[in-house]
């Protein structure tokens, strides 16, 4: 294949990943896709939040919108630190480009009107979790679809950490947070929680797409 075509080729892997993730939406209330973005991504933004960790610049989570901020951590355990949209960071670059893609495929093919999107990196410690819960403000509904990105090299079953759905229709699902795999699911309808990883601490990015 010619540059022309390897590029062609790309782009339609691109919309098959775009495409699969509103099937499952639309089909199952909730869509995943593994290997949405190279593996040299996700090994850069995994270097990027261990970096964080380490200099100390994660911040404790919380629950609720800036007007009814709460911290607890029988509720809520993972350290997160918000991704600049300016940010000059290649890899979070190449992170937030493709977002981008989505959200105007998204628009042009289901009239969804996104507008934003905002994310975060989040950093779970062995053990750490987060209760079962929604993604919408009772006091603000800008939030429509949540996405997560998964940042852990290698991860096994034993490891623990999944991500439960709880769909309105049908029984929970227990998602792995594989490396590279995104999930993405409406703000306002999907109850998920975290559970703990047993083994050792896990990675992420969360966002939300927004009108």
């Amino acid at each position: 294949m010619n540059e022309e075509e390897i590029q062609d080729q790309n782009q339609l892997d691109e919309l098959n990943q775009f495409e699969g993730l509103i099937q499952g939406l639309i089909d199952n209330e909730y869509g995943c896709c593994d290997d949405f973005i190279l593996p040299s991504t996700v090994d850069g933004l995994s270097a990027n939040i261990q970096l964080l960790s380490e200099s100390e610049k994660l911040k404790s989570s919380g629950f609720g919108n800036k007007s009814d901020f709460k911290e607890d951590d029988r509720i809520r355990g993972d350290k997160i630190t918000w991704i600049e949209e300016q940010s000059i960071n290649p890899f979070e670059i190449i992170y937030l480009q493709k977002i981008e893609k989505f959200i105007l495929y998204l628009n042009q093919t289901c009239f969804t009107a996104i507008k934003s999107f905002e994310s975060h990196y989040s950093f779970y410690e062995k053990n750490s979790f987060y209760k079962r819960h929604i993604d919408q403000f009772k006091n603000e509904k800008g939030r429509k679809y949540s996405i997560v990105l998964y940042l852990n090299e290698a991860w096994k079953k034993e490891d623990g950490g999944t991500l439960s759905l709880y769909p309105k229709v049908g029984e929970q699902i227990n998602i792995s947070p594989i490396g590279g795999r995104m999930v993405l699911f409406r703000s306002d309808e999907m109850e998920h929680e975290v559970n703990p990883s047993f083994t050792r601490s896990r990675n992420s990015i969360a966002g939300w797409l927004k009108n």
